[in-house]
């Protein structure tokens, strides 16, 4: 990496480990239902491509199925905004209540899966949704936990500053690179447990996200809600 983390950067450390975990998830829970429905539920892009290619073949069960994730997906940040809004991440309550929301989404896919697995993936997207519209801004830098080509892209600028005018990487920049690298690791771990108990794959992201959420709300208890500032 273009120079070492400056000891300060340590004290973002919590930042990390939560963006961390939300990229893994993300990558997780795109990774087992890629598998199980053959479409991305956590970016657009590619359904976006699968639409296209629905409406060139003219397969209406394929396009119904493209739909229904982007739809979903579409909802889950409709849900989000509701709640939190387009903002700079601010101290409050609603994340918690948001990650409980996710958690209860994925638990819900989870028993669908038992059941009829096209609303167990539509559940997936609704969380995928709401996750990714959770935080706007976070001290000046886009933060997407469920698609990774802003991600990239970013990364991609910071080393092209690098190289041409010798520009020190920030702390954005690290976060920007342990997001991508997660977001490949819950990945593998998500085909994995899909692989040994495929109806019940979306119960340990859910487990997560109940933890962060509770966990969330107990840290905010009798704080102000207060903007973070850059």
């Amino acid at each position: 990496m273009p120079y070492p983390i400056k000891e300060t950067e340590f004290r973002k450390l919590p930042v990390f480990i939560i963006a961390a975990l939300m990229a893994s998830i993300a990558g997780y829970v795109n990774s087992a239902m890629l598998i199980e429905f053959a479409m991305p539920v956590s970016q657009m892009t590619g359904i976006a491509s699968r639409l296209s290619d629905a409406m060139f073949h003219s397969n209406l069960d394929y396009l119904l199925n493209a739909c229904l994730v982007l739809f979903g997906f579409l909802f889950g940040a409709i849900i989000s905004g509701l709640m939190i809004g387009q903002r700079q991440y601010r101290q409050d309550n609603a994340y918690g209540y948001a990650l409980l929301c996710i958690g209860t989404l994925l638990s819900a896919s989870a028993l669908f899966s038992y059941i009829e697995s096209t609303t167990s993936v539509l559940l997936a997207a609704i969380a995928c949704g709401l996750q990714n519209a959770l935080i706007a801004s976070y001290r000046g830098l886009q933060i997407r936990t469920t698609h990774m080509t802003g991600i990239v892209t970013d990364i991609g600028v910071y080393i092209a500053g690098f190289i041409k005018k010798r520009t020190p990487w920030n702390w954005q920049a690290y976060l920007l690179v342990v997001l991508f690298l997660s977001f490949i690791i819950g990945g593998i771990i998500g085909i994995l447990a899909y692989q040994h108990f495929p109806n019940r794959a979306m119960i340990l992201p859910a487990v997560i996200m109940f933890i962060l959420g509770f966990a969330y709300l107990k840290t905010n208890e009798h704080k102000p809600d207060i903007p973070i500032s850059p």
